[in-house]
């Protein structure tokens, strides 16, 4: 079922909330249009929620749509660049995804808002050394989450396996099959906590865990919520897991199969933000909407079980809101939490400027080695297995094409697209368009030979 037809059952399921959804909009009612890497019970509290706050704001209706942009967080900004490119400004808002907005800032393709002072002032500018929102006002993180593992019980138990432990757990060889992994260059969570490894463990060592992590997954998945999903059916015994979608499917049936560890000292919190978009159609109503999802009106939805006066109406959330006043306010009603986001020390080790440098490249090289290559990665996995893992040939399967500082180059020469500026003469966007279509080029083919080089040393690594 799409998004659309989810969301209209959905909202029907709710009764009368305003206009949103995919219903017909009243006659005269404002619009917003908004790309979303939520799930569609979040983007269905957020409607009827918002919807009711602007008309008592306002005096106005507002149908606010969200088509579907495909996938996840990577994908959504793959989706914005195109659109972008081809000069096609008909969305208002990108509504999570996480460090995309970061990369989507440095195109040029966010406009600042600054957020009423009474409601700036009440949010921490950093969570756990995380900025919260961007200091020119290009995003704002509505939500905090943290990044782990998922596993289950059972299934570590009927298969004589070791406690999950850290992101290590996911690359022994005793988890052939078991594991669950995701397409980095569809989820923007997934690549996140890849990311997550690579700069816990350092560039070279990080990279051999994803490799060794990949050859043991049981498939890959374009999806984060995939993994928990499968992994409460007994399909997989653990994978890389966003924390809201653990809790959540730990509420759900099999749930009491499940745990979830974020690793000390090897994961970060992350702000997941809300931003307007250049040449947004509707910039005054999606104004309204970043203040909402600000204010505690918006961020109670989160913080608050459903039902709950205040809270979303249908959809427990789970999520860790960034403003204290969420918790503080909400007279003991607001859920339990698995961690005081407030409380939690900085990652001294990540680097978020690194992460925006390479996150376009790191998630194209990483669907080309782990993900197309499966297969072949799979077969020459298990032959070093039975061969006793000789230190060599692991060297040798794991070790990066790209070293670190030329990933650092790439994302910024190849992977970095070419955009007219406002107002350039049609002779400079003639020649920009020429360096773009190059510069495309240029990106096709490297990841060509990435594949067939990395195809070939699994093969003959296999034999």
């Amino acid at each position: 079922m799409n998004r659309v037809l989810v969301l209209a059952a959905a909202l029907a399921a709710l009764g009368p909330v305003g206009c949103g959804g995919g219903g017909e909009a009243p006659a005269g009612a404002d619009a917003l249009v908004i790309y979303s890497a939520h799930s569609d019970e979040t983007i269905t509290e957020f409607t009827g929620a918002f919807t009711a706050w602007y008309r008592q704001e306002t005096g106005r209706d507002v149908k606010v749509s969200w088509p579907d942009p495909g996938g996840g967080g990577s994908f959504m900004l793959k989706r914005l660049e195109d659109k972008f490119r081809a000069g096609r400004f008909d969305v208002d808002l990108a509504f999570g995804g996480g460090a995309i907005f970061d990369r989507m800032r440095q195109l040029g393709m966010l406009e600042p808002y600054r957020l009423p002072e009474a409601v700036l002032s009440a949010i921490p500018p950093r969570i756990a050394g995380q900025p919260v929102y961007d200091p020119e006002g290009h995003w704002y993180g509505v939500a905090v989450s943290t990044f782990g593992l998922i596993y289950n019980k059972t299934v570590l138990a009927d298969k004589g396996l070791p406690e999950v432990k850290d992101w290590e757990s996911l690359a022994d060889p005793r988890f052939l099959g078991l594991v669950g992994a995701g397409d980095a260059s569809k989820s923007g969570s997934v690549r996140k906590a890849y990311e997550i490894v690579l700069q816990a463990y350092g560039y070279e060592k990080g990279m051999s865990i994803l490799v060794r992590t990949a050859a043991n997954a049981r498939e890959f998945y374009s999806t984060s919520s995939d993994i928990p999903r499968n992994c409460a059916k007994g399909f997989l015994a653990a994978g890389p897991c966003i924390d809201f979608y653990a809790f959540r499917q730990m509420r759900s049936e099999g749930g009491e199969r499940l745990g979830f560890v974020a690793p000390s000292g090897l994961t970060v919190i992350n702000a997941d933000p809300v931003a307007i978009l250049k040449n947004a159609p509707h910039r005054a109503v999606a104004e309204k909407f970043v203040e909402f999802v600000m204010r505690p009106e918006g961020q109670r939805l989160w913080t608050l079980p459903a039902g709950a006066p205040g809270g979303p109406r249908k959809f427990t959330l789970e999520r860790l809101a960034v403003l204290p006043a969420a918790y503080r306010d909400a007279g003991g009603r607001a859920l339990p939490t698995h961690l005081d986001p407030f409380a939690v020390k900085p990652a001294d080790f990540y680097d978020g400027e690194k992460e925006n440098a390479r996150q376009t490249v790191l998630a194209d090289y990483l669907r080309v080695a782990l993900v197309e290559n499966h297969e072949a990665l799979r077969r020459a996995w298990k032959a070093l297995i039975e061969a006793g893992l000789p230190a060599d040939r692991l060297a040798e399967l794991t070790r990066p094409l790209v070293s670190g500082e030329e990933m650092l180059r790439l994302g910024r020469e190849v992977w970095s697209p070419v955009l007219a500026a406002d107002g350039a003469s049609a002779e400079e966007k003639d020649r920009l368009t020429r360096q773009e279509e190059a510069r495309q080029r240029r990106q096709s083919d490297l990841q060509t030979q990435w594949s067939t080089t990395l195809r070939k040393r699994y093969l003959d690594l296999a034999k």
